[in-house]
């Protein structure tokens, strides 16, 4: 397996999700900043909430399109190949054979957008977190399937290639 496959995202629901996920960070900032106003009585709060509107209104919108644009996913040869970012660019290749599961996930705000993530993970990473995620795939559960497979022929053969 050396040909290289990428993955369709719908980046529509995957730039709706990162500008809700923004819009929800940013209200409970807000919600957090003008307790600690009310508490302080500091007013500072309106030059907040004006921020966050101008923010939600212009920038955000363009920022989470430019986010879900940049997102890329393949499978290359026996390497998930991730890429990601708009200002900070992310690319992240991890060895098929170091792959332990890959989970499909659907939280409230994913449900609300109508989008999956799959998890990635590995052994050996270190972390109890997933070592890459997969957001807005078109069909999730294929590529999960798919990325198992080549998971266990790369396994198999135990001639993965490493970067």
């Amino acid at each position: 397996m050396n040909e290289k496959l990428n993955f369709e995202i719908d980046k529509r629901k995957a730039a709706r999700y990162f500008y809700r996920r923004c819009i929800i960070t940013i209200v409970f900032g807000l919600i957090t900043f003008g307790i600690i106003t009310i508490v302080f009585g500091l007013i500072t709060f309106g030059i907040g909430l004006v921020a966050t509107l101008v923010y939600a209104f212009t920038f955000g919108p363009w920022l989470s399109r430019r986010q879900a644009e940049a997102l890329i996913y393949a499978l290359d040869g026996t390497t998930i190949r991730i890429d990601q970012g708009v200002y900070f660019l992310k690319r992240k290749a991890i060895p098929l054979d170091r792959v332990t599961d890959i989970v499909v996930t659907q939280g409230p705000l994913m449900r609300w957008c109508g989008l999956w993530r799959l998890d990635i993970q590995t052994a050996g990473s270190g972390e109890q977190q997933a070592e890459g995620y997969l957001y807005a795939l078109r069909d999730p559960e294929a590529v999960r399937d798919q990325l198992l497979i080549a998971r266990d022929q790369a396994v198999e053969s135990g001639n993965t290639k490493h970067i």
